[in-house]
């Protein structure tokens, strides 16, 4: 039996502190496209912090953006799933910790990936989650490389 590759991937390079990677696993049947923000966060605070609460505000955050300014025409608000992913074991100051956010949308239309419709709408998303929740928070301060 041989298998077909029918994902697809594309690579965004508007953010000079972010590596994103947007795709579908299926681009012919495209129920779901994800995007995925990596990045290394350096804690800008030397006092001691729970930063697993900061961590899983940061997820919350992100699940609210989504909310609030994803297109209902085009997605199900209701079916996003949010992983971010930073250990908290690890933070410590002036150390360098991976960050990965994995956002996974269900559609409602079955659009290929690269359709101007839905770039535009991928990169409002992300323009929102870089600007207002990760470059604004007062914990981390992220860049592409550790």
């Amino acid at each position: 039996m041989i298998r077909q590759k029918n994902g697809k991937k594309l690579a965004t390079e508007n953010f000079k502190n972010y590596k994103i990677i947007t795709g579908t696993v299926d681009n012919k049947n495209p129920k779901s496209i994800y995007i995925v923000i990596t990045s290394w966060g350096e804690t800008i605070l030397s006092e001691d912090v729970n930063y697993n609460n900061i961590i899983r505000h940061f997820a919350k955050e992100i699940k609210r953006s989504i909310y609030d300014n994803l297109s209902d025409t085009l997605f199900s608000k209701n079916k996003c799933i949010v992983d971010f992913d930073m250990r908290e074991s690890g933070i410590s100051y002036g150390k360098k910790s991976f960050m990965s956010c994995e956002i996974t949308l269900y559609q409602k239309n079955l659009f290929k990936l690269q359709e101007k419709n839905i770039q535009k709408e991928l990169n409002n998303i992300i323009n929102k989650i870089i600007n207002e929740i990760l470059e604004t928070n007062k914990y981390f301060k992220f860049s592409k490389t550790k």
